[in-house]
C-alpha cells in the first residue's frame, strides 16, 4: 500500500512536473458505482423491516399470537445459526458466489411471501368512507374493532366478508393536512386489544424540526387545525394458520440466504473492492446512501403496507434484490485470495 501510495505521488509528465491521478479514473469510479448500488439494494431487500415486524407479519398471515412470537424466535435462531456457516464458507467458496446465491434465494423467497398475501390482500374492502361519517366534532376516532364492528362496517359500504366467521384487519390510514399516519393492524378476533384511535396527536411532529423531517414540504400550523381525512380504512381477511406457517418457512428460507450472503459477504467485499485512495471517502458517501435507502424504507413501510398491502411490498424488496443479484453475479469481481493491487488491477482499462 505505501509502494503504491508512493508510486502515485512520484508521477510526473515530460516537462517533469507531478501528475495528480485523477478519481474519474475507471478504476476508481467503478468500485465506487458498485459499492453504492450493493450497499442500497443491501437496505432494499427490506432486512431491516422484516426483522422488526416479523411478529405482525406472521400474526397477518395467520398465525395466533403465542405461534407468531414463537415463530418470531425461530426466525432469529436462523439468523444466529447460519451467520457462522456464512463465516466459514466466505473464504473457502468466495464472495461473489456467496452473494450470488444469497440474494437468489431471497428473490424466490421474496415472491413466495408475496404471493401467500396477494391471496387474502385481493379481497380487502375499503371502509373509509364509513369511517369517515363516523368521525367526531373534536375531529378524532375511537373504534373497537371485532368481528361483529368488521361485519357491520362492510355492510354499510356495500360488501360482505368472504367467510363471516373468520377473523379479518383492519388498518386505517388518515392525514390532518399534510401530515399522514397508519394505524398498526387490528385484529378483530383479539378480544384484549385497545380500540383504533385516531387523533391529531399520533399523526403530528411535536416541533418544527421533526416536521421538517418528516415532511420538509408541509405546514405544521395550517395543520394543526385541518379536519382529520381518512384516506383508506381497509379491511382483509385473514388466512388460516396453515397459511401462516407456510408464510413463516419461506421467511426462513430468506432469513437463511440473507445470512449466508448479503448478511456477511457484502461488507468484506466491499471493504477489499475500494481502492486505497478512494476507501475512505467511497465508503462514507455509500454507507450514507445505505442509510438513506434504510431510512426511506422505515418511513414508508407501514403506510405503503396499509395501503397496497404486504404482498406490494415483498414484490417490491424482491425487485430490488433482482438488481442486486445482477450486480453481484455479473459485474461484481471475486476479491477472494487476491491482493488489494490485484484487485485494482481488474478495473484499469485495458491496453
Amino acid at each position: 500500500m505505501e509502494k503504491t501510495a508512493a508510486e502515485e505521488a512520484n508521477k510526473v509528465s515530460s516537462t517533469g512536473e507531478k501528475i495528480a491521478e485523477s478519481l474519474l479514473k475507471r478504476k476508481y469510479v467503478i468500485p465506487f458505482i458498485l459499492a453504492c448500488i450493493i450497499l442500497s439494494c443491501n437496505q432494499a431487500t427490506g432486512i431491516n423491516s422484516v426483522i422488526g415486524y416479523n411478529t405482525t407479519i406472521l400474526i397477518q398471515a395467520g398465525l395466533g399470537d403465542h405461534p407468531a412470537h414463537l415463530a418470531s424466535v425461530v426466525f432469529n435462531l436462523v439468523n444466529f445459526l447460519c451467520t457462522p456457516i456464512a463465516v466459514m464458507l466466505v473464504d473457502r467458496r468466495g464472495r461473489k458466489f456467496l452473494l450470488s446465491v444469497g440474494t437468489a434465494g431471497i428473490v424466490i423467497s421474496m415472491v413466495c411471501v408475496g404471493f401467500l398475501f396477494q391471496k387474502t390482500e385481493k379481497h380487502r374492502v375499503d371502509v373509509k368512507d364509513v369511517l369517515q361519517s363516523m368521525v367526531t366534532t373534536n375531529q378524532t376516532l375511537s373504534l373497537t374493532f371485532n368481528q361483529q364492528t368488521a361485519g357491520e362496517l362492510l355492510a354499510k359500504a356495500g360488501s360482505s366478508p368472504v367467510d363471516a366467521s373468520a377473523p379479518s384487519s383492519l388498518v386505517v390510514i388518515y392525514s390532518y393536512g399534510d401530515f399522514t399516519a397508519a394505524t398498526p393492524a387490528e385484529l378483530s378476533s383479539d378480544l384484549s386489544a385497545k380500540p383504533v384511535t385516531l387523533s391529531r396527536a399520533d399523526a403530528l411532529p411535536g416541533t418544527k424540526v421533526q416536521a421538517f423531517f418528516k415532511n420538509p414540504f408541509a405546514n405544521l400550523d395550517a395543520s394543526q387545525t385541518a379536519p382529520l381525512k381518512i384516506d383508506n380504512a381497509l379491511i382483509t381477511p385473514v388466512p388460516d394458520a396453515r397459511n401462516g406457517w407456510l408464510t413463516a418457512i419461506f421467511m426462513y428460507v430468506y432469513m437463511a440466504f440473507f445470512a449466508v450472503g448479503p448478511g456477511v459477504c457484502v461488507w468484506l467485499a466491499l471493504s477489499e473492492l475500494m481502492p486505497t485512495r478512494i476507501r475512505s471517502n467511497g465508503m462514507s458517501i455509500a454507507l450514507l446512501i445505505n442509510q438513506a435507502v434504510s431510512t426511506t424504507i422505515a418511513a414508508v413501510f407501514l403506510p405503503t403496507v396499509g395501503k397496497h398491502g404486504y404482498s406490494s411490498m415483498f414484490f417490491f424488496f424482491a425487485g430490488c434484490t433482482v438488481i442486486y443479484f445482477i450486480t453481484a453475479a455479473f459485474f461484481l469481481p471475486e476479491t477472494k485470495g487476491k491482493t488489494l493491487e490485484e484487485i485494482e488491477e481488474q478495473f484499469e482499462s485495458k491496453k
